[in-house]
């Protein structure tokens, strides 16, 4: 690693920092807003669900982009969609135009991840791409380390229109950090040598369709999971267990810390185990730990040690951080950021159906319910790991237009 590849690894990181950012923040912003604008329960779980649903429009169309134009400028482009989107709902005062620019911020930052982890893996040394891809992913719990204090603490002092017009400004430096990045030689050199390749033959089943499906069925377990226990989780603890909103931020901090600490074993495993049983080992982890939160929400909901049970399931609940350098290592490299943005987008965007499920059951049945569905997607997650190919030390920087068997295992995998 030199100043260079730094450069390329924290011009993603901070970018996929805010897009964590946003949704973690909005989950405190909707009680607020609900009380101002006079938004019902739907009205709430509309917001996550358009939010969830343009990320996975921006990831299909910047994805695609971003193997056509270079990952750099897509970097740019959808940080300031964002940026602009982000700033205009602190004038807003009304449900249409609240939900119109939720999903323009949504769109913007559906295209962040697929151009920064291409990016990333197409620049970091091989033998660590488990790591730095598992770090960039951790970037995610940073957000949520700020969206929580923003929400939990900032918030209730300032409001929530301040607390938007707030958030747009960190942006412009993560724009000013971007400016001096790179572009990935790897696609560069592809670039050239494939531009009169034909669409169909850039998307073979074997050699796109094929990883696209093993790789999305991965992320809408994943997200399935993680967004329908998370999303609803500060208004279920403020509206119905009479948490402050402090105390509620302090869950979603410790929630990240345990995130964190995963993260960081996983970029560890990933690079020394592979990446397929990393992935099955996390999602085991986070399915037992909730079911242990299942088993104990009644008896330990106002003790500490429901910090146990939470711990466990947010510590494997974090296995898309093998996401990046296995869908990097699925996917050749003309199509690797449309491979990688479509999963992983597509997957957070289907995730919209757990918001309106969530917010049918909790008000009548609590919210154990849903922890006990989210396990259940953890140990699917757990299993379907396997499908995958072993890709550990996997050489990104050729390109061939054979299919790619995805079934064949080993090191050094031709592309």
């Amino acid at each position: 690693m030199d100043s260079a590849k730094y450069k390329v690894f924290f011009g993603a990181y901070i970018g996929w920092i805010f897009d964590y950012y946003e949704v973690f923040v909005l989950s405190f912003l909707v009680i607020p807003m609900a009380a101002s604008l006079s938004l019902t329960t739907e009205q709430v779980a509309s917001l996550f669900s358009v939010q969830l649903g343009f990320l996975a429009l921006g990831g299909i169309i910047f994805g695609i982009l971003g193997d056509k134009i270079g990952r750099k400028k897509i970097l740019i482009w959808t940080l300031v969609i964002f940026c602009i989107a982000t700033l205009m709902r602190a004038f807003t005062f009304d449900y249409a135009w609240l939900v119109i620019w939720t999903a323009v911020a949504g769109f913007g930052l559906g295209g962040e991840y697929g151009a920064g982890q291409a990016l990333v893996s197409e620049v970091v040394p091989t033998k660590q791409r488990g790591f730095w891809s598992s770090l960039l992913y951790g970037g995610a719990y940073i957000g949520i380390f700020m969206g929580a204090l923003i929400g939990g603490f900032i918030l209730p002092v300032i409001g929530w229109r301040w607390t938007f017009a707030i958030s747009a400004l960190p942006i412009l430096i993560a724009l000013f950090l971007r400016r001096d990045v790179e572009e990935s030689k790897v696609w560069e050199k592809t670039i050239k040598n494939t531009s009169a390749v034909s669409f169909k033959k850039k998307f073979g089943m074997k050699r796109f369709w094929k990883p696209f499906i093993i790789a999305l069925i991965a992320a809408v377990f994943q997200y399935f999971a993680y967004y329908g226990i998370t999303n609803f989780l500060p208004t279920y603890l403020v509206k119905y267990e009479g948490f402050e909103m402090g105390k509620t931020a302090w869950w979603l901090f410790f929630t990240a810390f345990a995130g964190l600490v995963g993260s960081l074993i996983a970029g560890y495993t990933a690079d020394k185990w592979g990446r397929r049983i990393t992935l099955s080992y996390l999602a085991f982890i986070a399915g037992a730990g909730g079911l242990l939160l299942y088993f104990t929400w009644d008896s330990l909901l106002y003790s500490f040690w429901i910090l146990v049970p939470i711990f466990f399931l947010y510590m494997g609940s974090n296995g898309a951080t093998i996401f990046g350098s296995l869908f990097s290592e699925i996917f050749p490299t003309e199509v690797r950021s449309t491979g990688i943005s479509w999963a992983l987008q597509i997957g957070r965007g289907l995730a919209f159906a757990p918001p309106l499920i969530t917010a049918a059951v909790f008000p009548v049945y609590g919210y154990q319910p849903i922890i006990l569905m989210g396990a259940g997607f953890f140990f699917a997650l757990c299993l379907w790991a396997w499908v995958f190919p072993e890709t550990k030390d996997k050489n990104l920087d050729t390109a061939s237009f054979e299919p790619i068997d995805i079934t064949q295992e080993g090191k050094n995998i031709s592309s």
